[in-house]
């Protein structure tokens, strides 16, 4: 167990532990709330658990931001009487083993909706119980808990629309998942708190490439609020039909808030659904209709992993798991990565997942849609890339998404779905604007393979693979 920061708790009356995870946040925090609803002493605790990550270890884009929130937090519960103490190894040994030395007689956290979580939430549930410990655990990381969404058969959704139409009803048919909850109220007076602390988990690279990432992020609760507020306020009018312009600031940017829990999901949806309740103007309808209809995809995409665990490594179409289905020995790999591909639109994306930790939603189709079909390299290392490259990683979205365009997911495009790059930049960008804003004078439109034909040799492949089952 490594500790960052020395444990020095003199005070021995009873207490309640709240075991931070991806909830970086007072509001809305369903388990800090009742901690504090105790009357004990409250101690919070966060614990780098690079054992249950693996082999899908954060990037060094992702730790960046978990850094910089995990200071954000430190310093919003000092402010109101809570030190948060902070670990580095496995949970299920460093939990119970904290809540001894504080004197914890109730420990409380929030569910994360992937399956290896749930297995340590399961250990630590029993073995905490075990020793005398009340336990309290609650859904916080989805609208709704993993797998409670039905058909009428007691079956599972596999598909997209009918399983958010079911969703929006349940949601809007229970009051309790709308309601909100403020920061708690400090108790005791404000306490000390070291940012030193943070830093010393080491989370950062040694390089500093990161450094970049400061002019396009603010991490933080209060950020992710204010930045949730402008959305609504300012851009979700326009949301339905901006929200695919690459050149615009059409979108909510919300996902890196979203995936930490800098921002609850409840929030963005119960803020959504007041102006939705509230707004007579049909554009701005649609427009939040769609947005609330992007939460339900990360709503989908746990659901859908916690259905899959094997999902994240493995084609949910197995038959896409065939050696000739992908090209074999391929360089091509990191002429993409690194937006030398000869296509215009694909490489300002990957510069500005580069440069920016983020990439546009409709971009990140396009350059996933170039990598599987027209240089028909297997999704995972798409993935991969993402993966260590995104400011919001995120597992379930992550997998859902590379497996949608691929072709091979449960809720998938169909496999001869293929988006065209060229066509795509004449719609969505139509000016450059987007493409000069990150290739500037270096654009190279020299493709690396004909965009024509390796569509048809993808298609040729997809049926044959069709063709031999």
């Amino acid at each position: 167990m490594h500790a960052a920061g020395k444990l020095v708790v003199t005070d021995k009356s009873p207490a309640s532990v709240v075991w931070f995870r991806r909830d970086m946040r007072l509001l809305d925090n369903q388990a800090l709330c009742a901690a504090m609803a105790t009357g004990y002493r409250v101690h919070a605790i966060y614990i780098v658990d690079e054992l249950t990550a693996a082999p899908w270890l954060p990037g060094g884009a992702s730790r960046w931001y978990l850094h910089h929130s995990l200071v954000s937090l430190q310093a919003s519960l000092a402010r109101i009487g809570i030190r948060l103490y902070l670990f580095k190894g496995d949970p299920v040994e460093i939990l119970p083993r904290f809540t001894r030395e504080v004197s914890g007689v109730h420990v409380v956290w929030n569910y994360l909706a992937e399956p290896s979580q749930l297995q340590v939430d399961r250990k630590l549930e029993a073995g905490l119980k075990k020793s005398g410990c009340e336990v309290e655990v609650f859904h916080d990381d989805t609208l709704l808990p993993p797998m409670a969404v039905q058909k009428q058969d007691g079956s599972h959704y596999k598909v997209f629309t009918p399983f958010w139409k079911r969703s929006r009803e349940l949601l809007l048919n229970t009051d309790s998942k709308l309601s909100l909850r403020d920061i708690p109220r400090a108790q005791v007076k404000p306490v000390a708190f070291d940012p030193a602390d943070v830093s010393a988990l080491e989370l950062l690279d040694d390089h500093s490439w990161h450094d970049k990432l400061h002019d396009y992020w603010q991490p933080g609760e209060a950020a992710a609020n204010a930045r949730m507020e402008y959305f609504l306020s300012d851009i979700v009018a326009d949301y339905s039909v901006m929200r695919d312009v690459p050149a615009e600031d059409g979108t909510s940017r919300l996902s890196a808030a979203l995936h930490f829990g800098e921002l609850s999901v409840t929030r963005a949806f119960a803020r959504s659904q007041e102006i939705l309740q509230t707004d007579s103007k049909k554009a701005c309808k649609d427009s939040l209709l769609r947005f609330q209809s992007e939460l339900g995809w990360r709503e989908f995409a746990r659901y859908t992993l916690m259905q899959h665990p094997r999902s994240t490594d493995t084609s949910l179409d197995s038959r896409f798991e065939t050696d000739w289905v992908w090209q074999q020995g391929t360089d091509l790999l990191s002429k993409w990565q690194h937006g030398e591909t000869g296509i215009p639109l694909v490489d300002a994306g990957m510069r500005q997942l580069w440069q920016t930790g983020w990439m546009h939603n409709r971009v990140r189709m396009i350059c996933a849609s170039f990598l599987t079909k027209n240089l028909g390299i297997h999704w995972i290392h798409g993935a991969r890339w993402f993966w260590d490259t995104l400011v919001d990683a995120d597992l379930a979205s992550n997998t859902l998404g590379w497996q949608w365009v691929a072709g091979c997911g449960t809720d998938a495009a169909p496999y001869y779905r293929v988006f065209n790059p060229l066509l795509q930049a004449g719609k969505f960008d139509p000016n450059s604007t987007y493409v000069k804003r990150w290739l500037g004078d270096e654009v190279n439109e020299k493709p690396i393979v004909d965009v024509k034909k390796s569509r048809v040799d993808a298609l040729a492949r997809y049926q044959a693979m069709r063709d031999a089952t």
